[in-house]
């Protein structure tokens, strides 16, 4: 923000995007005045809003809380990369894997130690 407390990244973000502060105003649930107040500093985005506020505007959603608590830069949040998500066989992957290690060590060496955990098949792409 600058000495007068106007913030310009929402005009930045918006021409960027090429959406409006209108639509923004409607999915939010509050009026176009509202973000006016906003832009000057005299009122900030409550709870509710940063989800759909960084959905609506691109941006990683933990990226744009830490911008907003002052944690990171503009510019970072510019450069931050929205999270991956994760393959279906990636989840079975991983709730394999955490079962395995969560077993207990007793348990283990009641059972045959030369049987694996069972896991799901590779696909084509992660057998590379």
């Amino acid at each position: 923000m600058d000495k007068n407390n106007k913030i310009f990244w929402l005009d930045r973000r918006l021409k960027e995007l090429g959406k409006n502060k209108v639509r923004l105003a409607e999915i939010l649930g509050i009026g176009r005045a509202r973000l006016s107040e906003m832009e000057n500093g005299r009122w900030k985005l409550q709870t509710e809003h940063i989800k759909k506020t960084a959905e609506f505007l691109e941006f990683d959603r933990m990226a744009f809380l830490d911008f907003l608590s002052g944690d990171i830069s503009e510019d970072e949040l510019w450069n931050s990369k929205p999270q991956e998500k994760i393959s279906e066989e990636d989840l079975a992957l991983l709730r394999a894997v955490k079962t395995f290690a969560s077993r207990p060590q007793a348990e283990d060496q009641a059972q045959n130690p030369a049987q694996s955990a069972v896991l799901p098949p590779k696909d084509k792409e992660r057998s590379r």
